[in-house]
């Protein structure tokens, strides 16, 4: 769909704060002032109002053209209402509300009723843009859309010219599109069976948000789109925007790859990696394009390229050459990702690879797109379908991301660090959160740090930061045991460095034979592995070595001798002969201690973690031993159908590390911890066209049975996350002043 502007994104003027500026106008007006032509002609008023009072028809018609107008959409003198067209046999067909490209519009049309000439009727259809209908409400949605919308739709000349159609009542916005002759939802994912949708496949259980809505450039550049077009002359506001990876065109997209990879024998690590370096090169080319807009897109294929039938023919000569030389100048900027080179150009089955990749995703734009929505999209389905292996990763859904995110707040230019990364998304998000927040209270992305121990992941997190920030967060990958043993030292420029099991047992990870010392971040989020199946097994003495440097490895060794929640008062235990226990320790935590010991005096953390590390007996003494070093400040527990790999119920802990005079004074008079058992997430896991995603389940109206929106015309999720944070915020209000200025100062 075209470029549009997010409601929730801070514009100047959006069309729900012109909406919004309207009501508190009309709050109880039985009138409004008509600010456009009413058939043609100047009308001072309009009754906004039923006999009972209520808001009518006419009150959400000029509710939707002062918004459309006053949010600087369309101008004034290019939208009429009551707009009559003749239909033939005497008959008219009246449409609602109209948008046309020209102010001239209202010449034209006055000229035409006044003389019945046909080239006036000739100049209106050609010039028009956009038909719009009212009603007061959309509880019969898909027969507006089929007996006025379409019909209306219609009246535009030629049948497969290009035209919107609006549906607008009672707050609900549903828009849609003849294209080619075809009628379809404006946003693409709506569209159930792509360009062969039907009536029923057109998801009209969905209003769309009115940052969906086009402006008057947006619609012009679609309506004059050529049938044809030269991909060599195109830049990145000519390709498609992509709202939810849940859209069919970006499945079918990925799945084509998939299926082209497979072909070739490269649903393997060395496909990955292909896939990853092309990937890059779209990107690389959008950035450029963006920076210098006299620089056409270079990521493209055309039909005669992709024809190939030897590396000699011409054409595909030519294509190798575009996208070498985008690669060597890519591999400047992006060194870590081309540090190797994947794509060998004289295999015709990597040269059908990277040909199937441009194929799938040349015409639409990532960087203008919801970015990481459409990683997590390639990260689940690529990465799971390439990775076999017991080490295989999972995603963390971005609600949870998200509302741990918030949560923790971090802003400021402070340090930001994900032990085990994967595609950075809570790296990711915290950098665009932050964006939000008054000049000088934003994050660096300099100051943001990532590890993880497959080099793939930190290649795809590196496009993640790319997209959202400068390209400067660091990120590093590690094998085998990943931050667990590697840390990342506080030099210039920041570098990994290996813990020494003879100078840092039981986590005295401050004691260097040099100079070395470890980097301590204001802020620490991860979601790491945890879970029986997934735990640090000692198999060689170099194993024990490395776990032996977490204090937690040998508090574990002992068995706890009592029964109690997080929180509960520690009675003094009784002496007993240590156990051995298992040559395992779940890999949670692992990761609680290494969070613990990354984050500074002052700093926090959120960490989503196994629900029996925070319950059960056996990790008692785990938990005595954070509540001895960390301020816990909040416990969510979460469903066990969050995390749709493993079934496991989770927890998220937050917490801070205070000073230890300000955690003694804590500890001696008691201090609360907001707890929270969180049921609706607002999504389900999916799968469709060989991929996986999160499906949105929604907020549904009880007396309407409609789907809720909110302000901005989006469909409300169903889920706690945004409820929860704002009780949280109030709580800390009466939490010592620390937590409130960690968790809740803005500026």
């Amino acid at each position: 769909m075209a470029s549009t502007i997010s409601e929730s994104s801070g514009s100047s003027r959006t069309f729900s704060s012109a909406k919004a500026d309207f009501d508190q106008k009309h709050l109880t007006a039985a009138t409004t002032k008509c600010i456009v032509p009413v058939n043609g002609k100047a009308r001072d008023a309009a009754s906004i109002r039923d006999k009972q009072g209520k808001p009518s028809e006419e009150y959400y018609k000029w509710q939707f053209i002062y918004a459309l107008i006053n949010s600087g959409l369309f101008a004034r003198d290019f939208v009429g209402v009551e707009v009559q067209f003749p239909k033939g046999n005497s008959a008219l067909l009246r449409l609602d509300g109209a948008i046309f490209d020209s102010g001239d519009w209202l010449g034209h049309y006055n000229a035409y009723w006044k003389d019945r000439r046909s080239t006036d009727l000739e100049w209106l259809n050609d010039h028009l843009l956009a038909v719009i209908e009212f009603k007061k409400n959309d509880k019969e949605i898909e027969k507006v859309f089929t007996s006025q919308v379409k019909p209306a739709m219609r009246e535009k000349e030629p049948a497969d010219a290009y035209v919107l159609g609006v549906y607008y009542g009672a707050d609900r916005l549903y828009l849609f599109q003849r294209r080619d002759g075809k009628y379809l939802r404006y946003d693409e994912s709506k569209n159930q069976k792509s360009d062969e949708s039907k009536v029923s496949d057109l998801s009209l259980h969905l209003p769309d948000p009115y940052g969906y809505l086009p402006d008057f450039e947006d619609l012009r550049k679609r309506v004059n789109r050529p049938a044809s077009f030269d991909r060599s002359k195109r830049t990145i506001y000519d390709l498609d925007i992509i709202t939810t990876i849940a859209s069919v065109q970006i499945k079918t997209a990925l799945s084509d790859v998939l299926r082209a990879l497979d072909k070739v024998n490269l649903v393997d690590q060395r496909g990955y990696g292909i896939f990853l370096q092309a990937f890059a090169l779209k990107v690389y080319d959008e950035k450029r394009n963006e920076k210098h807009p006299h620089r056409f897109l270079d990521f493209y294929v055309t039909d005669t390229e992709a024809g190939f039938h030897a590396l000699s023919d011409a054409p595909i000569k030519g294509f190798i050459k575009r996208i070498h030389a985008l690669r060597d100048e890519a591999a400047g900027e992006y060194q870590k990702i081309f540090a190797t080179n994947v794509i060998e150009w004289r295999d015709p089955n990597d040269v059908r690879a990277v040909v199937a990749i441009a194929q799938a995703f040349q015409d639409y734009s990532f960087v203008l797109s919801s970015k990481s929505d459409l990683y997590q999209l390639v990260f689940y389905n690529f990465a799971n379908s390439f990775k076999r292996d017991e080490a295989a990763q999972f995603l963390t859904p971005l609600p949870v991301i998200d509302f741990i995110v918030r949560l923790v707040n971090p802003r400021d230019g402070e340090t930001v660090f994900d032990p085990c990364c994967g595609i950075a998304d809570f790296l990711s998000l915290s950098f665009v959160h932050a964006l939000s927040k008054p000049v000088g209270w934003k994050l660096d992305d300099a100051n943001i740090y990532g590890v993880d121990l497959d080099k793939n992941m930190v290649s795809l997190a590196t496009l993640n930061m790319l997209l959202n920030g400068d390209g400067e967060a660091k990120l590093f990958a590690k094998s085998d045991k990943g931050s667990i043993l590697t840390k990342i030292a506080d030099s210039s420029p920041p570098a990994l460095v290996d813990l020494i099991p003879s100078e840092h047992a039981r986590g005295q990870w401050e004691i260097w034979p040099d100079k070395t010392k470890l980097k301590k971040f204001d802020v620490v989020l991860t979601n790491p592995p945890f879970g029986e199946d997934r735990a640090y097994r000692v198999k060689t003495d170099a194993d024990r070595q490395v776990i032996e440097m977490y204090e937690t490895w040998h508090l574990t060794r002992q068995k706890a001798d009592e029964k109690d929640a997080f929180g509960a008062t520690h009675e003094r235990e009784k002496k007993k002969p240590a156990a051995k226990g298992s040559d395992a320790l779940d890999l949670g935590i692992v990761f609680l201690e290494n969070a613990y010991r990354c984050v500074k005096e002052d700093g926090r953390f959120g960490i989503v973690l196994s629900n029996s590390i925070a319950s059960i007996n056996r990790w008692k003494r785990v938990r005595k031993w954070l509540m001895q070093r960390m301020r816990i400040v909040a416990l969510f527990d979460l469903p066990a159908n969050v995390f749709a790999e493993t079934g496991v119920n989770t927890s998220i802990i937050i917490a801070y590390r205070p000073k230890p005079a300000a955690l003694k004074r804590l500890n001696e008079s008691g201090y609360s911890i907001f707890v929270r058992d969180i049921q609706r997430v607002g999504y389900e896991k999916r799968t469709s066209k060989r991929n996986v995603f999160f499906n949105p389940i929604y907020q549904i109206d009880e007396t309407t049975f409609d789907i809720r929106v909110n302000e901005h015309g989006e469909p409300v999720l169903d889920e706690e996350f945004t409820e929860t944070l704002a009780e949280f915020r109030l709580w800390a209000l009466g939490q010592e002043k620390t937590l409130q200025d960690l968790f809740l100062k803005e500026s």
